[in-house]
Parts: C-alpha cells; sequence; structure tokens
C-alpha cells in the first residue's frame, strides 16, 4: 500500500503544479487582454473579457469600414486615370467647341454666331452626361457669343471629350432647326 500511495501523493503533485501552472498563465492571459482594452477601469476578469469582445468588435467594424475606404479610393484612383486628360475640338459651320477634361474637372468653350437658348441646351447634354455645372461665364464679342461651362464629372460617370462634343454639337444643330 505504500507504494500505491506514493504514486497517487505524486500524481496530486503533479496534478496540482499543473493546475496551479495553468492558474498562473490564466491570470497573465487575463492580464495581458486588460492591457490591450483601452481605458482598463475595472480588474474583474468577466469586466475584461466582456470589454475585450466589445473591442475586438469594434476593431472588425473599423477593419470594414478601412476595406470600403480603400476599395472607393481604388475605384477613384482608377476613374481618374481613366479621365486623366483628354481634348477635342468639334466645329459646324456657325459653331465650334473645345472640349478639355482633367482628371475628373471639364471645361467646355462655345462660340457661335448669334443664338438664343443655347445656354438651356448645353446644360441639359451636361445633365444627360452626370456632369455637375459649376460655373457658366459667357459674353457677346462682335457677331459671336462665346460661352465657358466648367464642371465635374459625377462619381458614377463615364464621360470622354468625344462624346460630349458631339452631343454638344448636335444639341446646337438641333436648336438652329
Amino acid at each position: 500500500m505504500g507504494y500505491l500511495s506514493s504514486l497517487e501523493e505524486e500524481k496530486t503533485t503533479k496534478s496540482f503544479v499543473t493546475e496551479r501552472h495553468r492558474r498562473v498563465r490564466l491570470i497573465d492571459m487575463f492580464e495581458a487582454l486588460r492591457k490591450l482594452v483601452p481605458n482598463p477601469t475595472k480588474n474583474d476578469r468577466a469586466w475584461t473579457v466582456a470589454t475585450g469582445i466589445d473591442y475586438i468588435d469594434e476593431l472588425k467594424r473599423t477593419v470594414t469600414e478601412l476595406k470600403v475606404l480603400v476599395e472607393k479610393k481604388k475605384f477613384a484612383k482608377e476613374r481618374f486615370k481613366r479621365h486623366k486628360c483628354s481634348w477635342l475640338q468639334r466645329k459646324s459651320k456657325k459653331t465650334i467647341i473645345d472640349v478639355k477634361i482633367i482628371k475628373d474637372e471639364v471645361s467646355v468653350k462655345m462660340v457661335q454666331q448669334k443664338r438664343s437658348n443655347c445656354l438651356m441646351f448645353v446644360s441639359k447634354v451636361l445633365h444627360e452626361l452626370q456632369l455637375d455645372l459649376h460655373h457658366v461665364a459667357g459674353g457677346l464679342i462682335g457677331d459671336y457669343y462665346t460661352f465657358f461651362f466648367n464642371s465635374k464629372i459625377h462619381e458614377n460617370s463615364t464621360v470622354h471629350a468625344s462624346a460630349l462634343g458631339n452631343k454638344l454639337i448636335e444639341a446646337v444643330y438641333h436648336q438652329s432647326h
């Protein structure tokens, strides 16, 4: 029996050491977790775990939001690459149109013989192409009206100088007929 009690005693001692080691590790892990949680106010284990869970959830939301922002930036960069710079001049009998696109800014210069309502037609074309009109200036020089339109490419729009120039010439042509 003495031999058995010595084995049981050894087992109990190993069990005790293993359990003590486990508890010390658990205490160390709780302390490490408490240090990771911002503004720790309590030293309670349940509070540490609950706050840690909340903090991890917040970090996950932040990661998701940042991923969305990165995707939006990538999309914007691709859009700017497509619209880096283009220029076009279109002429008809009585109208000259210059279209310049630099990044997301569009500048249109229109020179034409005296006509009425061309501002309305041009603004309709810009709206159809999802361009946000920011500034219009114009004046009469001799027998010609000169207009300048500055606009921005709307976020969901893909427009090219040739399409804009063609549409403007077409709108001005239909206006006169």
